[in-house]
């Protein structure tokens, strides 16, 4: 028999696990079997619980998974709309709304909300609803100050690391961000983040990239709206790219070291204008400085 996988039975119809496993269940007494949406299949009642037999298992990971996917579309469409600014802070979020806009179900909506919340991207407020977060400049500085560390050492490890094939990507998204005009913002903007990525993903740290996602989202949110706020001259920014890739090539650690320290410090003097801008949009820190 294929490993089991165990969950509990609790009042309702529906069947909970902490793990995010969600089934439906008809509840009898003392139940020896349950009908599950999959289909009748036999279930061992363990200690209050179930244990799923062997035909339940391939069908039980499929809607597992499907699921999941649901929760993912939900929780990077949402991510998307604040960090693009298309849901500004204050925004209340409807499970139900999004349902018909987006077409996920609400319960992989709401926990997606979840997700958002544990980024601070939202908050629920008690008796009133989920609604966007305003950025906040902390936790946007603390990014900025830990992305600069990191990619030091993924830079001077792209140095010796990097393959004809790998410079040849970043050759690539470089070419392309220098031939976009300014009304493609969006483009430029997925370009540059793509473009530090590809270097964590060289490094062999794509990992630590997938979680500072998770943290960076307040510097992304700011990062965004200093883009389209102002018009913001993208060569300095091409600039550096372009140092950046040429120093890979070169095995030029020293250089690659420097870059990775002063290449983040294109914005600190934009901050005031961008917040005056959109002074609705920001939770400022005692000593703001990006």
């Amino acid at each position: 028999m294929a490993e089991a996988i165990r969950v509990n039975v609790v009042d309702g119809p529906l069947l909970w696990q902490g793990a995010d496993l969600r089934l439906r269940v008809a509840k009898k007494p003392r139940p020896k079997k349950t009908d599950w949406e999959l289909g009748r299949v036999d279930a061992i009642v363990l200690h209050g619980g179930i244990r799923l037999t062997e035909d339940l298992s391939e069908g039980f990971m499929e809607q597992h998974q499907h699921y999941q996917s649901l929760q993912d579309q939900a929780y990077n469409a949402l991510r998307s709309k604040i960090i693009y600014a298309e849901l500004k802070p204050g925004t209340r979020l409807s499970a139900i709304g999004l349902e018909k806009e987006t077409g996920i179900g609400r319960t992989p909506i709401r926990e997606s909300f979840v997700r958002l919340r544990e980024q601070e991207l939202v908050e629920t407020r008690p008796k009133s609803g989920t609604y966007v977060s305003k950025i906040s400049m902390e936790h946007a500085e603390n990014a900025c100050f830990l992305r600069e560390k990191l990619e030091r050492s993924v830079l001077i490890k792209c140095c010796s690391a990097a393959t004809p094939e790998q410079k040849h990507r970043l050759e690539q998204i470089l070419a392309e961000s220098e031939s976009l005009d300014h009304s493609e913002t969006r483009r430029f903007f997925d370009l540059d983040n793509l473009f530090h990525e590809t270097c964590f993903e060289i490094a062999g740290r794509h990992m630590l990239w997938d979680w500072m996602k998770s943290v960076n989202t307040h510097f992304e949110r700011y990062n965004w709206l200093r883009m389209v706020s102002q018009d913001l001259d993208w060569e300095p920014i091409r600039r550096q790219h372009r140092r950046i890739l040429e120093a890979i090539k070169k095995g030029d650690t020293d250089t690659a070291s420097y870059l990775a320290e002063t290449h983040l410090h294109l914005m600190p003097e934009e901050q005031g204008p961008v917040i005056a801008l959109h002074p609705d949009y920001f939770e400022l820190s005692k000593d703001s400085a990006i």
